[in-house]
């Protein structure tokens, strides 16, 4: 185990690239040769600089030091330049936002890459930028082009905690980032990339914040998993005025037409809405909802549409329109018809 995480020498060296000598105190493991050889070599005399390499007509490699405090024979392989590998150190950042099967791809005029997006919940998705950047003006105005570009709040990760400054952080404030160092989120130890302990309620806790931000809506969430998508979800009526809810046959709960924000609270008797009678109407039919005239329900459809997509914080339209059937057409399940009583069966010839 390492007493120190290595980290800050990606943004240390120049090109995040060096021989052996350069990456003392990184891990082997995470170094990859080139078929490149330095010109350069770290001097070990007094003045802590580079010494550099002279080759002779044998073949022999020599390094010297201009200030003359150094002057010794190398190696071939004391000359290999080494990078980083960065697949591997990139997927262990993935693996603390639980990005699965992630790819880093490098964006266009940005010392930076995209290792993925996090998906805390449902829909929404946050990029994740790792940059191999230690100055502060460079740092700052790459977060203000990734703003530029994503519109949305995202991650960015640098390797070192010196280059998370003050400066730093509050230009990611104002442009709807949040700023990491790698050693926030992992560490090497035990010989392997670790995603530290706490790295998931951190991200947690940040995105539920975001998305509070990115939809205001008060009422009722369910817990959507990352991933879900409408053709997941199944609402059942088991009474006139309650729903089961459940996504991917787990997580089932008990909502009203209170916790659908389709319950009229203008009125004494809080009745339920147009909406939540369209809700049953689609149940008697199985999610299949001929309609003669839509002019007369489509403001209704809409209102539902805005509701469950707030409550299942999915953002596609979970209702569609299929014009050759002339009827709207719900993209999750929808039953429970039978338990719904016979004056609210009613309801089905008032909302087509």
């Amino acid at each position: 185990m390492l007493q120190k995480q290595p980290w800050h020498k990606l943004s240390q060296l120049l090109g995040a690239r060096g021989v052996k000598a350069d990456w003392t105190g990184f891990p082997d493991k995470l170094l990859k040769p080139t078929n490149d050889l330095a010109e350069t070599h770290p001097c070990s005399g007094r003045c802590g600089g580079y010494m550099d390499v002279v080759k002779h007509s044998d073949g022999t490699y020599v390094g010297v030091c201009a200030c003359g405090c150094d002057k010794r024979s190398l190696q071939k392989k004391d000359l290999i330049v080494y990078r980083p590998d960065f697949k591997t150190i990139f997927s262990g950042l993935a693996q603390a936002f639980s990005i699965n099967g992630a790819g880093h791809t490098e964006i266009d005029g940005l010392p930076a890459w995209q290792i993925g997006e996090y998906n805390p919940a449902a829909s929404y998705r946050f990029p994740v930028v790792a940059m191999i950047e230690a100055q502060t003006s460079r740092i700052e105005r790459a977060i203000g082009q990734l703003a530029a570009r994503y519109k949305n709040p995202f991650f960015v990760v640098l390797p070192s905690a010196r280059a998370v400054t003050q400066s730093v952080q509050d230009v990611a404030l104002r442009n709807g980032a949040k700023v990491f160092a790698f050693e926030d989120l992992i560490e090497f130890t035990n010989d392997a990339i670790q995603v530290r302990g706490n790295a998931a309620s951190i991200l947690s806790e940040l995105a539920t914040g975001w998305i509070k931000h990115i939809d205001p809506a008060s009422g009722e969430r369910y817990p959507t998993p990352p991933g879900a998508t409408w053709g997941d979800i199944v609402l059942e009526f088991t009474a006139n005025e309650a729903v089961t809810v459940s996504c991917k046959n787990k997580d089932h709960r008990q909502y009203s037409a209170e916790d659908f924000q389709m319950r009229d609270k203008r009125t004494n008797a809080k009745k339920p809405t147009k909406a939540w009678t369209f809700l049953q109407a689609l149940a008697l039919v199985n999610g299949n909802m001929v309609v003669d005239d839509i002019t007369k329900v489509d403001k209704t459809k809409q209102e539902v549409s805005a509701k469950l997509k707030s409550l299942f914080q999915l953002t596609d339209d979970p209702i569609e329109w299929l014009i050759e059937d002339t009827a709207y057409k719900a993209k999750f399940i929808i039953r429970g018809g039978s338990k719904i009583t016979v004056a609210g069966k009613r309801q089905k010839t008032a909302a087509a």
